[in-house]
């Protein structure tokens, strides 16, 4: 074969370097393989926490607001100037305490006038009754007169029948009779007629005592005190000013009733609605400005929030309320559930997939499917989760470390082991 004049100066490089590559070849291929490195099993460092499946309770963290049934609004129950205002914003009062004061003199004057009117129904009473005896007596009186005019009449028909007497003397002892019987007739009515006479003015007394008594109420709504122990939160007016009734004066709410509304989320109302329909009820923490006050679940509310698939819960304040509590201030509410059986208490971190957690048997992991039954709350730090497995056992280490590449079977070692949850 005849090669290109070009071709033939390249011949010798590349015949040198195809040599070379087959010589390399050939000392791999034929190389002995070194021996395979013998690697110990990777052991993984991770805290666990010895459990006991216990009754444990449940406790649920809400969140609301303070406000109280008994807030009220005083308002004027009559016309008047405000004289004084006592009350203050914000302060405490007792109950009977003076909040506001209106002016009393034209209520005053009012009062001394029903006064005067009763005392006026009563005289007209006490005289009726006098009148009446009066008139019994008359009654009595004018029946003698009309048998005296009866008589008269008998003699002047006997004189008058023997010729001695005149026939206008008949007559007059007959006109006589008559009016005699007219007299007794106005005698009769007015005895008969006493008793609606005399009803006709006890009414008229009653309703002056009647007028009595509500022009006193009037003058004693001119003094406006606190229905019970409670603090103040609006003062709407100030001396000097002219009031109506029905105008509001104070706010004010009793600080002996104040409780939290708070949302319960869907899926825990219907047990919060056993456990409030139990005999131990649902007992719970308020936690608000630093400070903490026992409460109880009194009721649910009437209305879903909107928006919202819960409840409303109406916390309890126990006890007296300290100082400075303000209506509508946020608070933290930890409630606690009746408690549950075959549960343990593990940090968040022990939980894997939301329905898996791993313990240590024979120094490697064992994965369980776990149900979750709610979280507990644990004062000065996170709160734990409360589980429940059907083969956890008593003294089993769960793991509380989050491994990346946690399985079933990965050797482990303990290296803090925390006890009892």
């Amino acid at each position: 074969m005849t090669f290109p004049p070009w071709l033939r100066h390249l011949l010798p490089p590349l015949a040198i370097l195809g040599i070379g590559a087959a010589l390399l070849a050939a000392m791999v291929l034929t190389s002995p393989e070194p021996p395979a490195r013998s690697e110990d099993e990777r052991v993984w460092r991770v805290e666990a926490r010895t459990v006991e499946p216990r009754s444990i309770s449940p406790t649920l963290t809400l969140y609301g607001r303070l406000e109280s049934p008994r807030a009220s609004t005083l308002s004027a129950g009559v016309t008047a100037d405000v004289r004084e205002v006592a009350a203050r914003e914000g302060r405490s009062v007792a109950p009977g305490e003076e909040l506001v004061a209106l002016e009393r003199s034209d209520l005053a004057a009012i009062v001394e006038e029903r006064r005067a009117d009763l005392v006026e129904a009563e005289a007209q009473v006490q005289e009726a009754r006098v009148t009446h005896q009066a008139n019994q007596r008359a009654l009595e009186h004018q029946r003698e007169l009309v048998e005296l005019a009866k008589r008269g009449v008998e003699r002047a028909e006997r004189l008058a029948e023997q010729e001695v007497g005149a026939p206008e003397q008949v007559d007059a002892a007959r006109q006589a009779v008559e009016q005699a019987r007219l007299a007794l007739n106005r005698e009769r009515l007015e005895v008969e007629t006493f008793d609606a006479r005399i009803d006709r003015l006890e009414a008229q007394k009653q309703r002056a005592r009647a007028r009595l008594e509500q022009a006193k109420r009037n003058l004693a709504r001119t003094r406006v005190t606190a229905p019970f122990a409670g603090r103040i939160t609006g003062v709407e007016v100030a001396p000097g000013d002219r009031v109506r009734p029905g105008d509001p004066l104070v706010a004010m709410y009793d600080t002996s009733a104040l409780e939290v509304r708070a949302t319960i989320p869907g899926p825990r109302a219907e047990a919060v609605r056993h456990a409030l329909a139990g005999d131990e009820g649902v007992t719970a923490e308020v936690r608000m400005d630093g400070r903490t006050l026992a409460a109880q679940l009194d009721r649910l509310g009437g209305r879903s929030p909107e928006g919202a698939s819960g409840v409303e819960g109406l916390f309890r304040i126990q006890g007296e309320a300290p100082e400075g509590l303000a209506l509508g201030r946020f608070a933290e509410v930890v409630a606690e559930l009746p408690p549950r059986p075959g549960l343990v208490a593990v940090p968040p971190a022990a939980l894997y997939e939301q329905d898996r957690i791993y313990v240590v048997r024979d120094g490697r992991l064992a994965a369980l499917t776990v149900e979750r039954a709610g979280q507990k709350a644990v004062a000065d730090g996170p709160g734990r989760l409360l589980l429940r497995a059907e083969g956890l056992r008593s003294g089993d280490r769960v793991v509380t470390t989050q491994l990346p590449n946690a399985s079933e079977g990965l050797r482990v070692r303990v290296a803090d082991e925390a006890g009892d949850a």
